[in-house]
């Protein structure tokens, strides 16, 4: 029998690798393999599904393999923040792009004094006068006491230290004055006819150019105020009911009838004039008689304002006792008396009316507008005058420099950008490393074209007293209230040394291995570069400098005429020959070293002994430095600074009466000055 021929055909299963593989398949000969591109990778090594590794390739910089989250792909994570010290500007953001660094306001603009990524006022914008320019606070630190606008692009503000400032319609522009007494007043009766009076009598008069005179008041009296409807018709008023007028031919007296302290005058024209000061005392000149007018109080006014003879206001405020209430008020003012318009619960010294439909008040903070219907509050903040030409110009002038616009519903602050308490000391290592200390914890770096403030301590309230830098990356400053020493090391600070019961108030050094801090009773700490080591002089007055010329020499003084010295083994006492506080000591080198303090007091060692030194001045010197022998500096209270050229020394102005607390030359050509509100620089 024939069996049937059966023919078996085996069919080969395909095992699916490849691009087509799935979890736990084995490959084999008929894999279709996977491509990097297939994967969507781009860099790295890889497998292509079939046993086979891949090298997917390199990526390019900045981007980095598998850097975003993804492996095998090329990405970058971006910068998101700027580096140590920048404030404005852009920096790379490491993925091809750009990081914002922050915005200046104006005047500053970044890189304006020639440091990039660094907010900085221009050199040419500066406020500077005498050769000296404000750097702190910004844009200056005067107190405006006064101010007058003819026109819009016509303003006028004065102040303390002689301070006047004129306002063109696009910028402020500082104006000699030819005095550095306080002024209180100013009034342009014209763009060439400008009236400014301040402290004991002083009166100036500007013409064309802006030119500043002084003139003959006939008197000695504080001047709080003057205006003028012209050349030939000016007032001024101030202590013990002074009124002083002026009719084209000198400042004549004017009796009012009363000896109260007049604080301001204003009038809508020659026949109306305005007169209001202490103890509720309001008089009005008619254009034949001044009559005095019954305002139902006897509360201080403090201004007079208005825009006619139908629309006048004044304002006053009293505060009756420590522990009462204050308060201030603000009246409608009629020729027969006065009316309350509104009552604040904080005393209003200042009040102008820029139209019968916008009143604008303000005081110790509290500020508030009229509309013509009601009062508004508009916020709190600085007491200072408040002047305009009109509803759509006007101005708020305050200490330090502060200046605000109205803006038809509040105020818009430009300026100051930055302020300043009581600046303690000064130091650094060149023109582009300089280190200014202050209360509340305040640690200002100038890096050559700016001021960058780094954190010292959470602790702000800490009130830093002394700095002392030996490079960019290396400078101390010593706390007083919480008794510490903290390191800058060209990145932050670091605290490195707390007192356990003593504050320190000064530090100084020769090297970044050689510093010395003092304080209270005598206390001293030593750094050799290593660890600080507490080595007290055994005097028992506070210390309130020292200098350090090396190892073996270190002079401290203090307190009750305190000097002490130390050898490079002990401290010892010397005899300063003077029971006053000594405040400041500076030397260049082992036999010429100088000592500062109360009334004025100079003190000169020569290698051998003290001896007293006639300074010229009875202002107490609070700070010293120098260059050589021949090129010392002291300053003081009341703007004192004195310069010794190696035989005597010489006054030289300040431009301001601030109290200067310390003074550092870098160079030169140079000389900065720290103080109360104040950091100067003579470049």
């Amino acid at each position: 029998m024939v069996l049937p021929l059966v023919l078996l055909f085996v069919v080969p299963v395909s095992s699916g690798c490849g691009d087509d593989d799935g979890p736990g398949d084995i490959p084999d000969a008929g894999c279709r393999p996977r491509t990097c591109e297939s994967q969507g990778f781009d860099c790295g090594e890889a497998a292509d599904g079939c046993g086979q590794p891949l090298d997917c390739g390199t990526c390019t910089a900045p981007f980095a393999c598998g850097v975003a989250g993804h492996a095998n792909v090329c990405g970058c994570v971006p910068r998101t923040t700027c580096g140590p010290g920048a404030e404005c500007g852009v920096e790379p953001d490491g993925c091809g792009g750009n990081v914002a660094c922050g915005t200046c306001s104006a005047p500053e603009v970044c890189g304006g004094r020639g440091v990039e990524k660094t907010c900085g006022i221009p050199a040419a914008a500066r406020e500077c006068a005498d050769g000296w320019c404000w750097e702190y606070p910004l844009p200056h630190g005067y107190r405006m006491e006064g101010a007058h606008f003819l026109a819009p692009d016509d303003g006028w503000v004065v102040g303390e230290d002689g301070f006047i400032q004129h306002w063109d319609g696009t910028r402020w522009t500082r104006v000699a004055s030819g005095t550095l007494t306080e002024l209180r007043g100013v009034h342009a009766a014209s763009a060439t006819d400008v009236w400014a009076v301040g402290v004991a009598g002083t009166v100036l008069h500007g013409s064309a150019g802006g030119v500043f005179a002084p003139v003959n008041s006939g008197t000695t009296r504080d001047l709080a105020a003057v205006w003028a409807s012209g050349p030939s018709d000016v007032w001024a008023v101030g202590g013990a009911g002074t009124v002083r007028r002026n009719q084209g031919s000198g400042f004549q007296g004017v009796d009012v009838g009363t000896t109260r302290g007049l604080e301001d005058v204003w009038g809508s024209g020659p026949s109306d004039v305005w007169m209001v000061g202490q103890g509720g005392t309001l008089r009005r000149y008619d254009g034949s008689t001044v009559s005095s007018i019954d305002a139902g109080t006897n509360i201080d006014f403090h201004e007079v304002t208005g825009t006619g003879p139908n629309d006048v206001w004044t304002v006053a405020s009293d505060d009756p006792c420590l522990i009462c209430d204050d308060y201030g008020l603000v009246f409608r003012t009629f020729p027969t008396g006065v009316e309350q318009s509104m009552r604040s619960s904080d005393q209003l010294f200042h009040v102008f009316a820029a139209s019968p439909s916008l009143v604008l008040t303000g005081g110790e903070g509290s500020r508030y507008a009229w509309d013509g219907t009601k009062w508004t509050a508009t916020g709190s903040d600085a007491n200072g005058p408040i002047a305009g030409s009109g509803p759509d110009a006007v101005w708020f002038f305050g200490a330090g420099g502060l200046v605000q616009q109205w803006n038809g519903q509040g105020w818009r602050q430009q300026a100051p950008l930055r302020t300043l308490g009581s600046a303690r000391a000064i130091h650094g290592s060149g023109p582009a490393d300089v280190w200014v200390v202050a209360d509340s914890g305040r640690v200002l770096h100038w890096n050559g074209g700016g001021w960058l403030e780094p954190a010292v301590s959470p602790l702000t309230s800490d009130n830093v007293s002394g700095v002392y830098a030996a490079s960019p990356s290396a400078a101390w400053v010593t706390t007083s209230f919480f008794r510490r020493i903290f390191r800058w090391d060209g990145t932050r600070f670091t605290m490195v040394l707390e007192s356990p019961s003593l504050k320190l108030f000064a530090i100084h050094g020769a090297s970044e291995t050689d510093v010395w801090a003092v304080g209270e009773a005598g206390e001293a700490q030593h750094f050799d570069g290593a660890a600080w080591t507490r080595l007290p002089t055994g005097a028992a007055a506070t210390l309130n400098a020292v200098w350090v010329q090396g190892p073996s020499l270190a002079v401290a003084v203090g307190e009750a005429g305190t000097l002490m010295r130390w050898d490079g083994g002990a401290w010892t006492p010397m005899s300063s020959g003077t029971s006053v506080s000594l405040k400041a000591v500076w030397g260049s080198g082992p036999t010429d070293i100088w000592a500062a303090g109360a009334g004025g007091t100079l003190l000169r060692y020569n290698g051998t002994g003290w001896s007293a030194v006639t300074s010229g001045t009875t202002a107490t010197l609070n700070g010293l430095g120098g260059l050589s022998a021949s090129a010392v500096w002291a300053t003081g209270d009341s703007g004192t600074l004195l310069r010794f050229d190696g035989t005597r020394w010489t006054a030289e102005t300040t431009g301001t009466r601030r109290a200067f607390r310390g003074v550092w030359a870098p160079s030169a050509s140079e000389l900065w000055l720290v103080g109360d509100s104040a950091v100067l620089h003579r470049p």
